[in-house]
């Protein structure tokens, strides 16, 4: 080989050498390239790991240009790493690419309400970022309408849901309660609002107006009111009450009656306790005890071979008024004992109710024979009377009393049982009056 061909054969080797080691020191620089990805891709939301850079895991330390933690925004960060000296760059890009979550709900309003606004539709939108919402557009027509809704977020995601939208007409009229009839008395005012509420459907509890002048409280008669309520929309609503104007009430009396108890002395003693207090409100100076002792009596019960035998109360006391077992008496051996301390007593009896009220409005009392507390009664018991041979037939819980007043649904009596002035029903106290014989007795003025 000629010294030109060597030289050339060993320029050759020395290019290979250093081609070789130029080479290897390539792969030695590099060698952590193929480790990392140059451009790095996070949906919005989610952390940037190493796992997200890094092919592989490394074993080498390395070092960030900039805290992964702190890249969070939308949006292309130049980033850098350093492994044993050796700078690398690559890219991380945040991207929002994911739509809102969007979640809607149909509405109803009526036909005289405002259009609702998109976002009135909306029931929740969640994003990352922010929500916003395109136009959409509304008829303001009577019925049911489609309506998307398209929520945007701030990257130009989107979602679209569908819902809709229906408009009614609203014609219901407002409803008046609780006009029931009323009864006054005249020259009597009520209040008309009392229990009266109007409610709305939709507007709930309504004010109203009420007109009474077409009714004259101080005359009797049958009248009407007039209601009348009206909602937002002008819708009106009238009604009529009756109101009824009842002649005034008025109430006999004759002051100042004496009353007298019967109890504890005289426990059937009523009828002769009842003349005690009607000889006093005329100024008759009497004495009760003497009084009783005066009055004519028969015997009690009295069982005699299986016949009951008793006094007539037409003429006699039957048994003692001192007595728990007495019974009682009726109204003539009570004229009688009358007349004893002030003549001219006058025996009523078989006269009306209405009839001996006549007398009390002249101011005149008058004793009556009814049942204690007016309570209903009957024949409890019946015997023979010896002399005549008479069947009594006896109605319990007999009583007399004075009556001194009375008005349309009351009379007022003086009451022994009691004690005192009572008020009994007129109804209840007729039908009790009519029981025992329409039996009455009085002094004329």
């Amino acid at each position: 080989m000629n010294l030109k061909k060597y030289r050339l054969f060993l320029l050759l080797i020395v290019i290979i050498i250093i081609g070789i080691g130029i080479y290897f020191l390539n792969v030695y620089n590099n060698r952590f390239k193929n480790f990392i990805r140059p451009h790095v891709y996070i949906e919005y939301g989610n952390p940037v790991t190493n796992q997200d850079i890094f092919v592989t895991d490394l074993e080498e330390e390395f070092q960030f240009s900039k805290p992964l933690e702190q890249i969070k925004d939308v949006g292309t960060y130049s980033m850098a790493v350093v492994i044993q000296n050796k700078e690398m760059a690559f890219e991380i890009h945040i991207i929002d690419s994911t739509e809102p979550k969007l979640e809607v709900e149909p509405l109803t309003i009526f036909l005289d309400e405002p259009l609702p606004k998109t976002e009135d539709f909306v029931k929740t939108c969640e994003d990352l970022s922010h929500c916003s919402y395109e136009p959409i557009s509304l008829t303001q027509n009577v019925g049911t309408q489609t309506v998307f809704i398209t929520a945007v977020d701030d990257y130009g995601n989107k979602a679209t849901k569908e819902t809709t939208l229906t408009i009614l007409e609203y014609l219901d009229a407002p409803i008046i309660n609780g006009l029931s009839d009323l009864t006054v008395k005249e020259g009597e005012k009520v209040n008309l609002r009392t229990g009266v509420k109007v409610q709305d459907k939709r507007f709930g509890e309504l004010s109203f107006q009420v007109n009474d002048s077409g009714v004259n409280y101080n005359k009797p008669g049958i009248y009407e009111i007039i209601y009348s309520a009206m909602n937002p929309l002008g819708t009106v609503t009238s009604k009529t009450r009756k109101i009824t104007v009842l002649k005034k009430e008025v109430t006999i009396m004759i002051d100042n009656f004496p009353t007298f108890s019967q109890y504890p002395k005289y426990p059937n003693g009523c009828e002769t306790v009842a003349l005690y207090n009607l000889l006093r409100f005329y100024k008759v100076s009497v004495n009760i005890d003497e009084m009783m002792n005066r009055l004519v009596k028969g015997e009690g019960l009295i069982l005699e071979n299986g016949v009951f035998y008793g006094g007539d109360p037409e003429i006699e006391f039957v048994g003692d008024p001192r007595d728990l077992h007495g019974y009682g008496v009726f109204q003539k051996p009570i004229l009688s004992l009358a007349n004893h301390y002030k003549k001219g007593m006058i025996d009523y009896t078989g006269h009306s109710l209405d009839e001996v009220l006549t007398l009390v409005k002249q101011q005149i009392p008058v004793q009556v024979w009814v049942s204690i507390g007016l309570k209903d009664t009957g024949v409890c018991a019946t015997w023979t009377h010896r002399e005549t041979s008479k069947q009594i037939k006896w109605i319990c819980n007999l009583h007399s009393v004075i009556i001194i007043g009375y008005n349309r649904q009351s009379v007022f009596v003086s009451d022994s049982y009691t004690g005192k002035i009572e008020s009994y029903d007129r109804k209840q106290f007729e039908k009790m009056y009519r029981l025992f014989g329409q039996r009455a007795l009085y002094y004329p003025k």
